[in-house]
């Protein structure tokens, strides 16, 4: 017998931790590990010499497990292998064989006996009756033929062999499975091959984050399980619970990131704002009569052993506590402040099965270690006048290991405490602009970055992501500088070159939850990036003191990989390959991502090392730079010819979109080629053509996904090239397609059919540095020895009365406050009419520049401000000036 139970595609665990005391104590199901025999076969000579048989030896074959790609087996190929194995049949009431995650195409033979075939079966795992190959005790031959079209190949999804089929599918497998078999049940939109997100909300003095699904359901913390809140209309027997179409999000006062969200059921409405303090997760649920007449109805709450990245969150031990809480894992989980009607544990199906009737199952407690799918349900019968309101409010530990908080203080000054907070983290530098959406989206990004930091830096995400990236640190370390938080990116250069191994290297991913090491060349450079950067932003010479011998160490690091590349005409002078940024190309390319990062590091650790006065590594390392510069060109010009069209995302490779992303690093966020030059005008002029117009400008980069950081990065450097044209394309594509509408979270991957998540992790916290440095260096923009004002800034933020301020930004130069205010109104695209511009705080040497659309008639302002070939230049000094348009 062969089964196939699936889930919809682009659908797969992001989790990379599960808080659980659960333990395997069953015999139920057991990995077919470390006894495979892999080999591949590029001139697809398996078939004819019949290498599925048992008689074949495999003396020569490489000892790789299926449960993930090849590639991260170090077999960089695409075409045809196999895997072989054997399994003794354990004597079971029914033995079934499982796998799934196939990439790209399978055969399976059992004991010289071709079973099946499977095509593209990513989403679906893949059941076979083994009792009809032997008994109890009998020996199998395994053998598959996988092959590969290209990308990763494998059979990424372990091979199991258990007694039913729960216990030899993955998470998701099994819960849709249920959602096909039991489409009317509450079941996780990832389960029904409905677009799914969430958004994160917490303290930021708090390294925990609360979860919120575009379902309305809340995960305490990142991993925990969740709790759901239904509507049961007893008159129609009805379950009503929300979904993408008739649920709606929104922050908090549009400001922290504090979601709230509202859906209703025939005449019952239901908010819902969810917070975190010091202490604990609060959630608020304001349920409203909006007919004319009385309604009876039921509120159901649910615990469920689900994840909110289409995972389980192990539940082995449920109970209920004090007639008002759950407990799981022998931890307090939930409470409320009033206390249910009825309240019960039982096994997910059962509680679903249950609440699909409106009836609760009295059962105090639960213990299931097998199946680890303990769940809650509890029963609050109410009857609502018309027009009345009632609340019930929940509250949960913010740590799994934490207790609930006793100190019943009051919900409404728990959530002004936790706004104060965040009105206090929020507060430096002050940037306001007149677009709502523009604004928002800055104010919800400046609060998730600041959740993604932990002690040892930056977690660009709560789930998949939960580990530190130099790359990403590079980026949000930037950013987080520019707001103010010196002190945050301090710990993160810290953190890095505590890290850094003996020969300089820095690992490029660190921390608990690593999901995998590699070599990524990239990250030299960035360390250094953001080192300087420190000091260009605070003038902090100890510090930098302090850590020069890292830096020097890693721009040593770089010169030595440059010299181990080997000698050839196409390669000469550029780093050797690495996995660079991972969405790039595979490792055994070189890529120029690494390259233009590697020119920045040696420059930055040349100017480094000049401001300290060490003068032969400053020589050395700009010497360095130069040359790498010129071997980057070199190779351009090699693989493209003498007037390269556009700069490829590697040497190896002229297509793909990686080469709109993997070109931003040569302008942004630091200049290794002049954003002024033909080839830097003609690459960007044709990313936009191929990879951001198309879409309006929507970025899709790997297997046609959205990618918003990637977008944004252009963006970027659509500003740095002039093209603000296409700039507020991207930012207007961005703004309306947020992975969780209202919210402004973006996932680092979006499916571009439905809009939901479909991979990496969010609120992705490189997203929100992206978007929040954007933001700022429209208003302000550090040059050499100048601030450049309003590059790329919509001309009708500056009419009708609108202001703009920023207010104590910190920069290269010191901190500064610009103000914009008047009376401009727009006639055939030209301003008319008079505008205020405020300078003041510490001066750049050479003040400040604006590009203005137009000559104004007249100006006024202090001793040397001009206008000069289209620029407004404005003094080193506090200035008052007025503009007029006539």
């Amino acid at each position: 017998m062969i089964t196939l139970y699936g889930c919809s595609p682009n659908q797969t665990s992001t989790s990379v931790q599960k808080n659980t005391v659960c333990t395997n104590t069953s015999e139920s199901f057991k990995q077919i590990e470390n006894s495979w025999y892999f080999k591949t076969d590029p001139t697809n000579s398996g078939l004819a010499n019949k290498w599925y048989l048992d008689k074949n030896s495999t003396d020569d074959w490489l000892s790789i497990n299926p449960g993930a790609p090849w590639e991260n087996s170090g077999v960089s190929y695409d075409g045809v292998a196999w895997y072989k194995t054997q399994v003794v049949l354990p004597d079971w009431s029914q033995v079934f064989l499982g796998f799934g995650n196939i990439d790209d195409y399978a055969t399976l033979w059992i004991n010289n006996i071709e079973v099946g075939s499977w095509t593209n079966d990513e989403s679906k795992a893949v059941l076979v009756n083994l009792y009809e190959y032997g008994t109890p005790g009998t020996k199998l031959d395994i053998s598959f033929r996988i092959l590969d079209h290209g990308g990763f190949g494998g059979i990424k999804q372990p091979v199991i062999v258990g007694n039913d089929p729960r216990s030899i599918m993955s998470p998701l497998q099994y819960t849709s499975l249920l959602s096909i078999e039991n489409p009317d049940w509450p079941l996780p939109s990832w389960s029904k091959s409905k677009p799914y997100s969430w958004t994160m909300t917490g303290n930021a003095n708090v390294y925990t984050e609360t979860l919120v699904s575009s379902d309305g359901s809340v995960a305490p913390w990142a991993t925990a399980p969740r709790a759901e809140l239904w509507l049961y209309h007893p008159k129609e027997s009805l379950l009503a619970h929300p979904d993408l179409h008739d649920i709606s999000f929104s922050l908090f006062e549009s400001n922290p990131p504090i979601p709230q969200w509202h859906w209703q059921s025939k005449e019952i409405s239901i908010s819902n704002l969810v917070f975190s303090n010091k202490d604990s997760v609060r959630w608020k649920v304001t349920i409203s009569n909006t007919a004319d007449y009385s309604v009876s109805f039921a509120i159901m709450l649910a615990v469920l052993p689900l994840a909110t990245n289409a995972d389980i969150a192990p539940v082995c031990d449920i109970t209920t506590h004090k007639n008002n809480q759950v407990w799981i894992n022998g931890r307090p989980f939930i409470a409320s402040n009033i206390e249910p009607a009825q309240m019960g544990v039982g096994r997910l199906e059962k509680i679903l099965s249950d609440a699909l009737n409106g009836t609760v199952t009295q059962s105090s407690s639960l213990f299931t270690n097998d199946t680890k799918d303990g769940s809650a349900l509890w029963k609050y019968p109410l009857n609502l006048s018309p027009r009345q309101s009632t609340q019930i409010e929940f509250i949960f530990p913010n740590d799994p290991n934490a207790t609930l908080d006793n100190s019943n203080s009051s919900f409404d000054k728990d959530l002004n405490d936790t706004l104060s907070s965040w009105e206090y983290k929020q507060t430096h530098p002050i940037i306001s602009v007149p677009d709502k959406y523009v604004q928002n989206a800055l104010n919800a990004s400046l609060g998730y970055l600041l959740l993604s930091m932990d002690p040892d830096g930056p977690h660009p995400g709560p789930l998949a992501h939960d580990a530190v990236w130099v790359r990403d640190s590079a980026y949000t370390g930037l950013a987080l500088l520019q707001y103010g938080y010196e002190n945050l990116v301090k710990t993160t250069i810290d953190t890095t070159f505590q890290s850094q191994d003996t020969d300089g290297r820095i690992p490029p991913i660190r921390g608990d939850n690593v999901p995998w090491q590699d070599n990524e060349w990239d990250s030299q450079g960035q360390s250094i990036f953001l080192a300087s950067e420190y000091y260009s932003f605070t003038k902090n010479k100890l510090l930098l003191n302090e850590w020069y011998p890292n830096i020097n160490k890693s721009a040593n690091f770089i010169i030595d990989l440059i010299s181990s590349s080997p000698e050839t005409a196409a390669f000469t002078g550029l780093l050797p390959p690495s996995k660079s940024a991972e969405d790039l190309g595979p490792a055994t390319w070189h890529h120029y991502w690494d390259n233009f990062w590697s020119v920045a590091g040696l420059e930055h650790a040349s100017f480094v090392a000049s401001t300290l006065g060490k003068h032969n590594d400053a020589s050395l390392f700009l010497t360095e730079a130069h040359k790498l510069r010129k071997s980057i060109l070199q190779s351009i010009t090699n693989s493209m010819g003498p007037l390269p069209p556009y700069i490829p995302g590697s040497l190896e490779n002229r297509s793909g979109s990686a080469m709109a992303r993997g070109s931003v690093p040569a302008i942004w966020p630091t200049e290794v080629l002049s954003p002024n030059s033909d080839l830097i005008q003609r690459s960007f002029d044709y990313y936009h053509k191929l990879w951001v117009d198309p879409d309006n400008g929507g970025f899709r980069h790997l297997e046609g996904q959205y990618w918003p950081y990637g977008g944004i990065e252009l963006a970027h450097a659509y500003l740095k090239i002039g093209r603000s044209d296409v700039l507020h394309q991207i930012l207007s594509w961005t703004l309306q397609n947020q992975t969780l509408p209202g919210t402004y979270a973006w996932a680092e991957q979006v499916n571009p059919s439905n809009g939901g998540f479909s991979g990496g992790d969010m609120p992705h916290a490189w997203a929100s540095a992206d978007y929040v440095s954007l933001i700022r260096e429209m208003l302000i923009n550090e040059q050499d020895t100048f601030i450049s004002l309003f590059e790329g800034t919509p001309l009708w933020w500056f009419t009708d009365n609108r202001t703009v301020t920023i207010q104590n930004a910190p920069t290269h130069f010191g901190t500064i406050s610009v103000h914009t205010y008047g009376n401009l109104t727009i006639d055939n695209n030209k301003w008319l009419g008079k505008l205020h511009l405020d300078v003041s705080g510490d001066s750049p040497p050479n003040g400040y520049q604006w590009k203005l659309p137009q000559t104004p008639s007249k100006l006024s302002g202090p001793d040397g401000t001009t206008f000069v070939d289209g620029n407004l230049l404005i003094p080193n000094k506090r200035s008052n000036i007025i503009l007029y348009f006539n």
